[in-house]
């Protein structure tokens, strides 16, 4: 295994699967730390589609290029303590690096979209009673639709960092016979104490039927790899 990115933002994956220039990599939940993106890119130039609705992360997205184009390292949201470290030294490759600012769900919809309690996070919700009572709405779509959008026939890798909805995601991914090589997911409902109905559980067994073996589990952060 090999780590790319912060403790709070990395992801650990297989040296087993080399990416190169022609892999695409699915990112959802990017928030305000993209050093797994901008670390795997350096070392395979694949190609890169960041989701997320969250108008902070898109705003960060923009001060990592402005970053890179100037040196200055002026991020205004709640940047990790080793993310300069991390990517200081990169050089991406951002004709790789698509923006897709919109939610990851089952379907195309509307959503509610609630935000956090302590407003100096980052992290948003599509699942009520997560976090504040407070929102806003957002555009939200399927792995598949987006894909179609995008004119892409595979994923080589996903990683979901979805605040909860990773367990509707990833039931549709499976519906939809959508079987990326790498599938990195952060299970939040199990990590905060929240799944009541052990919905995580029965989504992992889903997921090991799919054909895939999970080889790495890093604090609910689980990395499987498709055999």
């Amino acid at each position: 295994m090999k780590r790319y990115g912060t403790v709070y933002g990395g992801w650990n994956l297989p040296n087993s699967v080399k990416l190169n220039s022609d892999s695409i990599v699915y990112s959802a939940g990017v928030g305000e730390d993209i050093s797994f993106d901008l670390l795997l890119n350096v070392e395979s130039n694949a190609n890169i589609f960041l989701i997320d609705p969250t108008k902070r992360a898109s705003i960060h997205y923009d001060e990592v290029k402005r970053y890179y184009e100037t040196g200055n390292p002026v991020f205004s949201g709640d940047i990790q303590r080793d993310y300069i470290m991390n990517i200081k030294n990169c050089k991406p490759n951002f004709d790789k690096f698509n923006f897709i600012n919109i939610g990851l769900w089952s379907k195309r919809d509307t959503l509610k979209f609630y935000k956090p309690v302590n407003e100096k996070y980052v992290s948003h919700t599509l699942i009520a009673n997560m976090y504040s009572d407070n929102y806003e709405f957002v555009e939200v779509d399927s792995i598949k639709n987006i894909m179609s959008d995008m004119g892409h026939t595979h994923i080589d890798c996903l990683k979901l960092d979805i605040e909860g909805s990773e367990i509707a995601v990833l039931k549709q991914m499976l519906v939809d016979k959508i079987f990326p090589t790498i599938l990195c997911v952060e299970f939040d409902l199990r990590l905060k104490n929240i799944d009541h109905n052990n919905d995580t559980g029965a989504i992992i067994n889903e997921i090991i039927k799919a054909g895939y073996k999970m080889i790495d589990n890093d604090r609910w952060n689980c990395t499987f790899l498709k055999i």
